[in-house]
């Protein structure tokens, strides 16, 4: 084979190896963005509650807040919009459906008061913010975390405990 008959097959082949690795990209790139949606952000949110003796009629009732980013792109929010809304179930409610949405708020905690500068979420990483609460023994509290993501767009968690 001559060197000119190498040069054009050597030519041919990268030719299409870059064709290849275009077609490639662009597919790679599809599914990033169209399927798997890696650049929006995707936040789950849990909470659970905990109860320590404090007084005698009194309990320690600890609230954790676990935000976790299961996306793949840092989330940053803003300087508002960590609530944590604690209303009292009525022990004397009659039987049926209770909106909890309806019975007044007991407490209400803002926590993104304890970040002045924002809040940054790494990707794959779960947070737990604690607040506590004195509260009577003997009495049932919805407990809502409501994460604001900006733009209309919010994630909650909403659990219910009685307190002994």
């Amino acid at each position: 084979m001559s060197f000119q008959k190498i040069r054009d097959w050597t030519d041919l082949v990268l030719k299409i190896l870059s064709i290849a690795a275009i077609i490639a990209g662009g597919i790679w790139a599809y599914y990033q963005f169209s399927v798997a949606r890696t650049d929006i952000d995707n936040i789950q949110l849990t909470v659970s509650t905990e109860q320590k003796q404090y007084g005698k009629e009194t309990r320690l009732l600890l609230i954790h807040i676990k935000p976790k980013n299961i996306g793949k792109s840092l989330v940053e929010l803003g300087k508002t919009g960590f609530i944590v809304t604690i209303r009292s179930i009525p022990d004397n409610h009659k039987q049926g459906i209770i909106d909890l949405e309806k019975l007044p708020k007991t407490y209400e905690i803002d926590l993104m008061e304890r970040f002045k500068d924002g809040y940054e979420m790494e990707p794959g990483v779960e947070y737990d913010e604690v607040a506590a609460l004195v509260v009577p023994k003997n009495a049932i509290y919805s407990i809502k975390a409501t994460l604001d993501q900006g733009e209309d767009d919010e994630v909650d968690h909403t659990v219910v405990t009685r307190i002994e």
